[in-house]
Protein backbone atom coordinates (compact mmCIF):
# COMPACT_ATOMS: atom_id res chain seq x y z
CA UNK A 1 0.00 0.00 0.00
CA UNK A 2 2.70 2.22 0.63
CA UNK A 3 4.06 1.37 -2.59
CA UNK A 4 1.21 2.01 -4.26
CA UNK A 5 1.05 5.54 -2.52
CA UNK A 6 4.66 6.90 -3.19
CA UNK A 7 4.54 5.34 -6.95
CA UNK A 8 3.41 8.64 -8.55
CA UNK A 9 6.62 10.24 -6.74
CA UNK A 10 8.63 7.64 -7.23
CA UNK A 11 11.00 9.84 -9.88
CA UNK A 12 11.12 12.60 -7.95
CA UNK A 13 12.39 10.52 -4.66
CA UNK A 14 14.80 8.75 -6.98
CA UNK A 15 15.94 12.83 -8.25
CA UNK A 16 16.34 13.52 -4.50
CA UNK A 17 18.39 10.41 -3.66
CA UNK A 18 20.56 11.20 -6.41
CA UNK A 19 20.91 14.76 -5.64
CA UNK A 20 21.84 13.73 -1.92
CA UNK A 21 24.35 11.36 -2.88
CA UNK A 22 25.59 13.72 -5.69
CA UNK A 23 25.64 16.73 -3.02
CA UNK A 24 27.33 14.47 -0.35
CA UNK A 25 30.07 13.65 -3.00
CA UNK A 26 30.97 17.12 -3.75
CA UNK A 27 31.21 17.67 0.33
CA UNK A 28 33.47 15.20 0.37
CA UNK A 29 35.28 15.92 -2.49
CA UNK A 30 35.65 19.85 -1.08
CA UNK A 31 36.72 18.75 2.33
CA UNK A 32 39.57 16.53 0.55
CA UNK A 33 40.40 19.47 -1.50
CA UNK A 34 40.75 21.62 1.95
CA UNK A 35 42.47 19.13 3.15
CA UNK A 36 45.32 18.55 0.76
CA UNK A 37 45.71 22.33 1.12
CA UNK A 38 45.89 22.65 4.38
CA UNK A 39 49.02 20.32 3.86
CA UNK A 40 50.37 22.07 1.60
CA UNK A 41 49.98 25.45 4.18
CA UNK A 42 51.55 23.43 6.80
CA UNK A 43 54.30 22.49 4.06
CA UNK A 44 55.08 26.22 3.16
CA UNK A 45 54.67 27.47 6.68
CA UNK A 46 57.56 24.46 7.80
CA UNK A 47 59.70 26.00 5.27
CA UNK A 48 59.34 29.71 5.82
CA UNK A 49 59.83 28.73 9.26
CA UNK A 50 63.24 26.90 8.96
CA UNK A 51 64.31 29.10 6.20
CA UNK A 52 63.39 31.89 8.81
CA UNK A 53 65.11 30.31 11.91
CA UNK A 54 68.19 29.77 9.65
CA UNK A 55 68.59 33.04 8.42
CA UNK A 56 68.47 34.06 11.62
CA UNK A 57 70.96 31.74 13.05
CA UNK A 58 73.07 33.14 10.64
CA UNK A 59 72.80 36.82 11.62
CA UNK A 60 73.24 35.67 14.90
CA UNK A 61 76.59 34.43 14.28
CA UNK A 62 77.03 37.20 12.05
CA UNK A 63 76.76 39.78 15.13
CA UNK A 64 78.58 37.53 17.33
CA UNK A 65 81.57 37.52 14.81
CA UNK A 66 81.56 41.54 14.76
CA UNK A 67 81.47 41.62 18.20
CA UNK A 68 84.57 39.82 18.68
CA UNK A 69 86.07 41.40 15.91
CA UNK A 70 85.14 45.00 17.47
CA UNK A 71 86.00 43.84 20.89
CA UNK A 72 89.66 42.38 19.54
CA UNK A 73 89.95 45.91 18.00
CA UNK A 74 89.14 47.87 21.30
CA UNK A 75 91.45 45.68 23.35
CA UNK A 76 94.36 46.60 20.59
CA UNK A 77 93.67 49.94 20.91
CA UNK A 78 93.78 50.48 24.97
CA UNK A 79 97.16 48.11 24.44
CA UNK A 80 98.53 50.86 21.54
CA UNK A 81 96.67 53.24 24.21
CA UNK A 82 99.23 52.35 27.21
CA UNK A 83 101.94 51.71 24.85
CA UNK A 84 101.68 55.37 23.93
CA UNK A 85 101.58 56.58 27.48
CA UNK A 86 104.38 54.85 28.48
CA UNK A 87 106.48 56.31 25.44
CA UNK A 88 105.22 59.85 25.90
CA UNK A 89 106.34 59.06 29.88
CA UNK A 90 109.73 58.09 28.76
CA UNK A 91 109.91 61.24 26.25
CA UNK A 92 109.04 63.23 29.16
CA UNK A 93 111.88 62.04 31.46
CA UNK A 94 113.77 62.43 28.40
CA UNK A 95 112.99 66.00 27.63
CA UNK A 96 113.39 66.71 31.73
CA UNK A 97 117.12 65.17 31.33
CA UNK A 98 117.50 67.11 28.19
CA UNK A 99 116.43 70.39 29.76
CA UNK A 100 118.57 69.79 32.98
CA UNK A 101 121.49 69.41 30.54
CA UNK A 102 121.03 72.62 28.98
CA UNK A 103 120.63 73.83 32.19
CA UNK A 104 123.93 72.57 33.44
CA UNK A 105 125.07 74.06 30.62
CA UNK A 106 123.82 77.44 30.59
CA UNK A 107 125.64 77.26 34.47
CA UNK A 108 129.07 76.33 33.23
CA UNK A 109 128.78 79.30 30.86
CA UNK A 110 128.91 81.43 33.78
CA UNK A 111 132.52 80.75 34.38
CA UNK A 112 133.55 82.16 30.90
CA UNK A 113 134.37 85.98 30.35
CA UNK A 114 132.45 86.68 27.53
CA UNK A 115 128.58 87.61 28.76
CA UNK A 116 127.31 87.46 25.63
CA UNK A 117 128.34 84.45 24.77
CA UNK A 118 126.85 82.85 27.83
CA UNK A 119 123.41 84.94 26.49
CA UNK A 120 123.25 82.96 23.29
CA UNK A 121 124.13 79.31 25.04
CA UNK A 122 121.81 80.27 27.43
CA UNK A 123 119.09 81.44 25.16
CA UNK A 124 119.77 78.59 22.63
CA UNK A 125 119.39 75.70 25.48
CA UNK A 126 115.89 77.56 26.47
CA UNK A 127 115.31 76.80 22.75
CA UNK A 128 116.24 73.38 22.76
CA UNK A 129 114.37 72.14 25.81
CA UNK A 130 111.55 73.98 24.99
CA UNK A 131 111.19 71.89 20.88
CA UNK A 132 112.24 68.71 22.70
CA UNK A 133 108.73 69.36 24.95
CA UNK A 134 106.90 70.26 22.17
CA UNK A 135 108.04 67.23 20.11
CA UNK A 136 107.44 65.07 22.81
CA UNK A 137 103.64 65.84 22.75
CA UNK A 138 103.45 66.11 19.05
CA UNK A 139 104.42 62.49 18.63
CA UNK A 140 102.36 61.35 21.17
CA UNK A 141 99.16 62.84 19.74
CA UNK A 142 100.46 61.56 16.09
CA UNK A 143 101.02 58.05 17.38
CA UNK A 144 97.00 58.27 19.70
CA UNK A 145 95.65 59.33 16.05
CA UNK A 146 97.01 56.30 14.68
CA UNK A 147 96.17 54.16 17.59
CA UNK A 148 92.29 55.65 16.65
CA UNK A 149 92.93 54.89 13.50
CA UNK A 150 94.00 51.63 13.16
CA UNK A 151 91.10 50.69 15.77
CA UNK A 152 88.30 51.89 13.30
CA UNK A 153 90.10 49.69 10.54
CA UNK A 154 90.15 46.98 12.67
CA UNK A 155 86.69 47.18 13.95
CA UNK A 156 85.26 47.78 10.83
CA UNK A 157 83.09 44.84 10.04
CA UNK A 158 84.23 42.98 6.57
CA UNK A 159 81.92 40.78 4.51
CA UNK A 160 84.08 37.92 2.42
CA UNK A 161 82.88 37.13 -1.15
CA UNK A 162 82.23 33.11 -0.23
CA UNK A 163 79.65 34.04 3.17
CA UNK A 164 76.84 36.44 1.04
CA UNK A 165 73.73 36.28 2.79
CA UNK A 166 70.94 36.36 0.90
CA UNK A 167 67.17 37.40 1.74
CA UNK A 168 64.80 34.75 2.88
CA UNK A 169 62.59 34.33 0.50
CA UNK A 170 58.57 34.49 1.28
Amino acid sequence: MIRAFLAPYKLWIELAVIGAVLAGAAVMFHNFLEHERDIGRNEVRAEYTQKFQEAKDQAAQREALLRAQVDIASKGGNDREQTIKTLAAAAGNASIGLRDTTKNISNSLSSLTADALRSVAGTYGIILGECQERRGGLAEEAERLNSEKRTLIEAWPTISPEKKSTPVEK
